[in-house]
């Protein structure tokens, strides 16, 4: 009988080698059954990391896009802001160089007092300056004949 493993001496060692091997091959399974869960559960991982992935690069890209967006409203603004300031100081201007209301009631005061419309042309004074001096030249002359 020669010493090799597919045929033993006896029985009892065929049993032994059968029961080795059954055990073994149940060992193998389990690893290669193991082997199979962790790749499905590393290709699980996969897909999720590639979701995850993707979805990112969208949020980013969404974000960056709301951020330049943010940036054009707040140079919008920034112009607004500026024309709402040189608006400002032109009306400040304005408003310095019109007059108030107690300047304007003074000069409504100074208008009643001096009475512009009893005011008299130098028209009419040249005519009532002719008819006085024609008056004074008829009582000079009455009172010449006289």
């Amino acid at each position: 009988m020669s010493g090799n493993i597919f045929t033993g001496k006896d029985e009892k060692s065929k049993e032994e080698f059968h029961e080795k091997v059954e055990v073994h091959s149940k060992a193998i399974l389990t690893v290669v059954e193991r082997q199979k869960d962790l790749e499905s559960s590393i290709d699980l991982i996969d897909e999720k990391l590639e979701l995850l992935d993707h979805n990112s690069i969208k949020n980013f890209k969404s974000l960056f896009a709301d951020i330049k967006a943010i940036r054009e409203d707040m140079r919008d603004l920034q112009q607004d802001i500026i024309k709402i300031k040189e608006f400002d100081s032109k009306v400040s201007k304005q408003i310095k160089i019109m007059t108030t209301r107690d300047e304007v009631q003074k000069l409504e005061k100074y208008i009643d007092l001096w009475n512009p419309m009893d005011f008299v042309t130098r028209g009419e004074l040249e005519e009532i300056h002719d008819k006085t001096i024609k008056e004074l030249r008829k009582i000079i002359e009455k009172f010449l004949k006289e």
